[in-house]
């Protein structure tokens, strides 16, 4: 439904002149995409729900000439890719740090107040699996707000290939037998940000309908806002760490699997043949018709020899001789286990896992647990995807600093560093880092400070703190022969 709703949008947006002229329709800029980046954003979204028509309605045409329709099977990879991928880079162990105290608490209480943790996890989620999410701020009640819109509600205006600056963020709400549908325009006027709103209405689901008042659906929102004084955009966009090879020149990511579609598909088919292999191999025994008769038994009563509901039998004009025939087939069970296998190494290989990291046992898909190495290409790509993630959280937290100063809910500091740090935990490097930058500190070659915020990813006035809590507890205990990243010659890290 949400689907028809953003294609209504886009055709109302086509005839505005905005996707298709491309020239500035009153004060709304171009939409800076093609069509055909949000059909691939519909795909991906079906893949990921575990049903796209195209692959999964099946019409076939039975032995006996009929025709009929069914649903294939699907192992759901699109949907375990981009949660294994979310959960592997950002999850509850992630730590946000900032070197101002008064910042670090106000932060922490934004992001708690908004479950941000859990929020943006599965969010990040959906992003992997479409191509991208948004992050949005906003103060409301005396408080700041984040909300988060889905790849296919989010519309660039004016970006370059890296940076999305003005963007339309779509939402749609039921209220009574009414369908609305909301349209907030972030755009920037010079050095001021604007947002506009508008509300539309229809008395049929999935349609655009007609414009009206925001006082129908939002008595407190505003037609339009301006702000001054702001750093950056009150929204963060973000996507994987992917070239989109789609479209060179489009800001918007692509999918995990945008490249994949082929092995989901074929996943999908040797999973359905899995299992119809067990319903067309089940136990078939041929009978003589005469075995299914009914016969009178001592008592003059009607019997039959088979029992009438009994699938395994089935009634054929045998050979004189051949009262029993069995028909049964060997299940090829063990083969089809071996190539969806081989498949999913292939899959994982092209969405950046380990050969080898999600294993089909019969039963259900299995997930490697295992630690990884460095040198891993799952740890690899963590890494690599973790690049952006680690910049759009930065650039949050300087949205929710704005709009918490521009609100009078903020008071402190508005310039600190940020460091963020991701849950290593499934990697061996978080010792080889220890002992590498403990060794480097042994050796007089690293510095303490620089050892600490590489190894524990913290900013450097945090990084001197501890250096200063660790010089405070062991005064003039410290040689330069025994020093190591804490001072105290320990060989091992704590978690």
């Amino acid at each position: 439904m949400f689907d028809k709703t953003i294609a209504t949008v886009k055709g109302w947006l086509t005839k505005m002149g905005i996707l298709t002229q491309l020239k500035t329709i009153k004060e709304h800029k171009d939409v800076n995409v093609d069509d055909d980046a949000y059909k691939r954003i519909a795909k991906n979204k079906a893949i990921y729900s575990g049903h796209l028509s195209e692959w999964h309605d099946i019409e076939f045409r039975t032995s006996a000439g009929v025709n009929k329709k069914r649903k294939m099977f699907s192992m759901g990879m699109g949907k375990k890719i981009a949660e294994e991928m979310a959960t592997l880079i950002f999850n509850e162990k992630a730590t946000i740090t900032i070197d101002d105290a008064i910042a670090q608490e106000f932060i922490d209480d934004t992001l708690k107040s908004n479950g941000f943790h859990k929020n943006f996890s599965r969010y990040l989620e959906y992003a992997y699996a479409t191509g991208g999410m948004a992050v949005k701020v906003f103060a409301y009640d005396g408080q700041v707000k984040l909300a988060y819109a889905v790849a296919d509600a989010f519309y660039p205006l004016s970006s370059d290939s890296e940076n999305i600056d003005e963007a339309l963020f779509i939402s749609e709400e039921t209220k009574g037998d009414k369908y609305y549908t909301l349209l907030e325009w972030n755009e920037w006027e010079g050095n001021q940000y604007v947002v506009t709103n508008e509300l539309y209405q229809s008395t049929v689901e999935g349609e655009l309908g007609i414009k009206v008042g925001l006082a129908a659906l939002y008595p407190d929102l505003e037609e339009k806002v301006y702000i001054n004084e702001l750093r950056r955009s009150l929204f963060v966009y973000f996507k994987p760490n992917i070239a989109n090879n789609k479209d060179m020149t489009s800001p918007l990511g692509i999918s995990l699997f945008e490249n994949c579609y082929d092995d989901l598909y074929l996943l999908d088919y040797m999973y359905d043949f899995f299992f119809n292999e067990f319903k067309l191999g089940k136990r078939r025994i041929a009978v003589d018709r005469s075995m299914i008769k009914a016969y009178p038994d001592a008592n003059g009563n009607m019997v039959q020899v088979l029992d009438p509901e009994e699938t395994v039998y089935d009634a054929f004009t045998l050979e004189d001789g051949k009262g029993v025939t069995d028909m049964s087939v060997d299940i090829r069970s063990t083969d089809i286990i071996n190539s969806i296998n081989s498949i999913l190494d292939v899959l994982s290989m092209k969405v950046g896992f380990n050969p080898g990291s999600f294993r089909f046992d019969g039963t259900g898909i299995k997930t490697a647990t295992e630690v990884v190495s460095q040198n891993s290409k799952t740890y690899q790509t963590k890494n690599k995807h973790e690049v952006l993630i680690e910049e759009g959280i930065k650039e949050l937290i300087t949205s929710i600093i704005d709009v918490a100063i521009l609100y009078d809910l903020y008071s402190g500091e508005k310039e600190f560093e940020i460091g963020i740090d991701f849950d290593d935990s499934i990697a061996q490097d978080r010792q080889e880092n220890f002992n590498y930058y403990s060794a480097g500190v042994g050796a007089g070659m690293i510095p303490k400070l620089i050892a600490i915020q590489k190894t524990y990813d913290v900013p450097e006035k945090t990084a001197q703190e501890w250096l200063d809590m660790i010089a405070a507890e062991q005064p003039g205990t410290v040689t330069p022969e025994s020093a190591d990243l804490f001072g105290t010659g320990a060989t091992n890290v704590g978690e």
